[in-house]
């Protein structure tokens, strides 16, 4: 009777060392900031195109360092008859202990739509989303950007 109690813990336990890791999944809120600057082709008012370059920093509602980041993005964009078209936007994304990810995704000034993947340290595995509103314009020195938008993040990393 002994032998077979610990025969089943011993399963028991082996099972449990060998089992992956439950996966994480959060969902929450903050603002981004950036700044950064833009070049810009222009043939007139109507059709221009640009790209750009910018650094943020992501300050999470609860203010929890752990969920608040910096990182650098470029993009492009662009105007076509006076009608503004979607940016695609490429983000590095870094977390206070060194840990990155990368964002992918379209931005206007309405609204940020994008993709997390290729995580590194901690987000190693991540998958989710990043959501955001309207951008507010912030004065900026000639020749530079600056804005800001509340942002949701909805993020999964394999425990």
């Amino acid at each position: 009777m002994f032998r077979s109690k610990t025969t089943i813990l011993a399963t028991i336990l082996a099972l449990a060392l060998s089992a992956p890791a439950l996966a994480k999944s959060e969902k929450f809120s903050g603002t981004s900031c950036w700044s950064g600057k833009s070049d810009v082709l222009a043939t007139t008012k109507a059709d221009m195109g640009w790209a750009f370059t910018m650094n943020y920093t992501w300050l999470a509602d609860d203010q929890d360092p752990n969920k608040s980041m910096s990182g650098r993005c470029v993009g492009s964009g662009g105007m076509v008859g006076g009608k503004y078209h979607s940016a695609p936007v490429f983000c590095n994304v870094m977390a206070a202990d060194g840990s990155t990810y990368m964002v992918t995704g379209t931005g206007t000034p309405a609204k940020l739509d994008g993709v997390l993947f290729g995580g590194t340290g901690v987000f190693k595995g991540i998958s989710g989303t990043v959501k955001g509103g309207a951008q507010v314009n912030l004065p900026a020195p000639q020749g530079e950007f600056a804005a800001c938008r509340h942002q949701t993040v909805e993020r999964t990393t394999p425990g």
